[in-house]
């Protein structure tokens, strides 16, 4: 199912549609946190972030069946290389997932409007206005750098086995 689109194999195509979705969600993130542009930004984070979720799950699974179907294997640099990719990429998944469900907190439960009610009530409407954006944004810049991660690695597996590594980390 995550293999071949006719006789072209999913995954480098797939993998670009992370590659834009990932950041902009990152972009739209930002947005989100603040007040002025909250409002605008709501439902295209929330698209956006379930979207770019959705992709790097496709783009997970083809890649697996991509190294099935070629038969990589850990031993040599291209296949090591491949093996850290993959490893990455599952960590970007459930990164994604994260970030999804936090974008999501984010769309439904921060009001540009500040609460109008008892002192707890503000304190804890404040903290939903202030919080959640705040981590949001973290999520999303450690989202942006895993998938840049995953994406040298994957670029070196096929173009340059022996560069460095642009995140020695």
């Amino acid at each position: 199912m995550f293999d071949k689109v006719g006789d072209l194999p999913l995954h480098p195509l797939v993998v670009h549609a992370a590659v834009i979705g990932i950041p902009l969600a990152a972009l739209l993130a930002l947005l989100f946190a603040f007040p002025k542009t909250r409002e605008w930004a709501r439902w295209p984070l929330a698209i956006t972030v379930v979207g770019a979720t959705a992709v790097t799950y496709v783009a997970r699974e083809s890649g697996l069946a991509l190294e099935a179907a070629l038969g990589i294997k850990p031993g040599n640099p291209v296949g090591d290389l491949v093996l850290q990719h993959s490893l990455l990429a599952n960590q970007l998944f459930y990164i994604m997932i994260g970030l999804a469900v936090i974008g999501l907190l984010n769309v439904f439960l921060v009001s540009k409007r500040t609460s109008d009610g008892a002192d707890g009530a503000t304190k804890q409407a404040a903290i939903l206005r202030v919080g959640l954006p705040i981590l949001l944004v973290a999520a999303s810049a450690v989202a942006l750098v895993w998938v840049i991660r995953v994406g040298d690695l994957g670029a070196r597996s096929v173009w340059n086995p022996t560069a460095p590594a642009l995140f020695p980390f």
